[in-house]
């Protein structure tokens, strides 16, 4: 039964989608990248198909995309899981492409720039996946989380954060600011590339990696961990809705 919860890839294998959304320039390329070098430094094998960025002038113009293997006891009790992940390009011309995208979608991670400027620029974002997917992200049946990049800066260039959750009430993604924090990870892919790059030239590197070379998962940087921490977290969750929508629906037709 477990099986038939997960669409399957060429190969036959489970696999899920997870979808970056947002503005251009808030970060969605950037986090995609910190997260496949992450899992060359300390999970290669995990690796299914590494990062394939179909950009112009260093800025995507159709979408980005890794994908990655669960195997076995991480999640699910399947031989193996795959988790495809995409983030789209963020201009306006690109509306249709990002439609595209969404397209069989099982999460979804909206990320968002602070910078005073792009206040915007978020919002019309906000307002256009309410516009392609508002039921099912306030009805529960589509699982989801907010993401703020850029929480480096001071705070004077940066939109408060109460503000941007006064935001996601207005454009009608949740029903109050309590809600909406509960959906919120705040990051800064600046510092989480920094500090994953410079890894190598630390004078402990050798203490960080396990016996095969590779870097221990606790030795994640704090920047990295807050970096890596929303997509792990929503990848568990898609798996955990599917497999409580599927205990549901065997339990409505026991009845």
């Amino acid at each position: 039964m477990l099986n038939q919860i997960f669409k399957r890839d060429a190969q036959n294998v489970p696999t899920i989608k997870l979808v970056i959304y947002g503005p251009s320039l808030a970060g969605k390329t950037t986090l995609l990248s910190i997260y496949s070098t992450l899992k060359k430094v300390e999970s290669p094998d995990q690796i299914y198909s590494d990062l394939k960025k179909i950009e112009q002038d260093g800025r995507t113009v159709l979408f980005d995309q890794s994908v990655f293997e669960l195997p076995k006891g991480q999640g699910t009790m399947l031989p193996l899981l795959r988790y495809a992940l995409y983030s789209v390009a963020g201009q306006e011309r690109f509306r249709d492409t990002r439609k595209v995208v969404l397209k069989g979608t099982d999460g979804l991670m909206i990320m968002l720039d602070p910078t005073k400027e792009q206040y915007d620029f978020n919002k019309s974002s906000l307002q256009e996946i309410v516009a392609l997917l508002g039921a099912d992200l306030t009805s529960g049946n589509l699982p989801w989380i907010l993401v703020i990049n850029k929480m480096d800066l001071p705070d004077e260039e940066r939109t408060p954060t109460d503000d941007i959750m006064k935001l996601m009430v207005e454009v009608g993604m949740v029903k109050n600011i309590g809600e909406a924090y509960t959906k919120l990870y705040t990051i800064s892919c600046k510092q989480a590339k920094i500090d994953l790059l410079a890894l190598p030239k630390r004078p402990d590197w050798a203490k960080l990696k396990d016996g095969s070379g590779r870097l221990r998962r606790e030795a994640r940087p704090d920047s990295v961990k807050e970096a890596a921490a929303p997509i792990e977290h929503l990848t568990r969750h898609v798996v955990e809705h599917k497999i409580r929508k599927l205990r549901e629906a065997k339990k409505k037709s026991s009845q």
